[in-house]
């Protein structure tokens, strides 16, 4: 139904979009990503060869979508992935772009600004405490909420045990759980009553960037530190009755060996507020996202 048909001639000093997109996406791919073989209207996506989390420097992705015509747009940084996810897709907005400004944003990302870290298997402990859980006064139902968390990252639960709220008896289950397994996740203690003393205990055991409560609902007390380069982290009460809290978005960070710093908790105020959506679609949604 066209009335004319056009006729490309490019100069030397021009690319087409297609060859753009193949050198700006090699240059953008970094470890365990594959792409398309050939683009497709202009567009070549970018995928995780693994089941992981994707890394991707935010400040160089910036930089390369400044450059003009190149364009990337891609999924949230430290998001988890599963094998061939799609993470990204790269263009050109028109059809023909200047060579030196393809190579002006190959120069800002090669060597790849976007990559995936894999889970592997790892082996966990679960330390449950309270008085009222230990001497049979009310049903324990932490262990049935974490373990399918935990395993669906590939991390299997070695051990679970029972304690009272006992300061010194919870610090030397962590420390020797923090001997045994990759991490220790804890739970009961973590509120704000005198004999709440699970954070006290991981504080106790000598753990590394102790991080006591989040600015993210639900999950406000949850703590967390680093012993033996292990993660500890005590989970709170609101992983009983929400889908997803602050353990859900910390979670597969903290199993790749991401060490998670007090800035970045800080930070997690903005966007740390769940919708409390009728339908639940963690982790796609803006819950704990940047």
């Amino acid at each position: 139904g066209k009335d004319f048909i056009y006729v490309l001639e490019l100069s030397e000093d021009e690319i087409h979009e297609n060859d753009a997109a193949i050198l700006l996406a090699d240059a953008l791919m970094g470890e365990n990503t594959y792409r398309d073989e050939e683009p497709v209207e202009g567009k070549l996506n970018i995928y995780s060869k693994v089941f992981g989390v994707v890394k991707i420097d935010v400040e160089k992705l910036t930089a390369f979508n400044m450059v003009g015509e190149p364009s990337c747009p891609t999924i949230h940084t430290n998001m988890y992935v599963k094998e061939g996810d799609k993470i990204a897709s790269v263009r050109i907005i028109s059809l023909v772009a200047k060579r030196d400004e393809i190579e002006r944003a190959v120069e800002i990302v090669k060597g790849g600004i976007i990559r995936v870290v894999p889970f592997e298997e790892k082996k966990a402990g679960i330390i449950i405490t309270g008085n009222e859980v230990y001497y049979g006064r009310i049903e324990e139902k932490f262990y049935d909420r974490l373990k399918p968390k935990l395993e669906f990252f590939k991390t299997m639960v070695e051990e679970k045990v029972i304690l009272p709220d006992d300061r010194e008896a919870i610090r030397k289950k962590i420390e020797e759980f923090a001997e045994k397994y990759d991490i220790v996740v804890l739970t009961g203690g973590t509120s704000v009553d005198p004999d709440d003393v699970t954070y006290k205990a991981v504080k106790d055991a000598g753990v590394d960037n102790f991080i006591r409560g989040n600015p993210i609902q639900p999950g406000n007390m949850l703590s967390m530190g680093w012993l033996n380069g292990k993660p500890i982290v005590a989970v709170p009460a609101a992983a009983l009755f929400f889908k997803a809290t602050s353990f859900d978005i910390w979670l597969p960070r903290l199993l790749i060996g991401d060490v998670i710093t007090k800035e970045e908790v800080a930070a997690k105020a903005h966007g740390g507020l769940c919708h409390n959506c009728p339908v639940c679609v963690f982790p796609i949604c803006p819950f704990g996202r940047p």
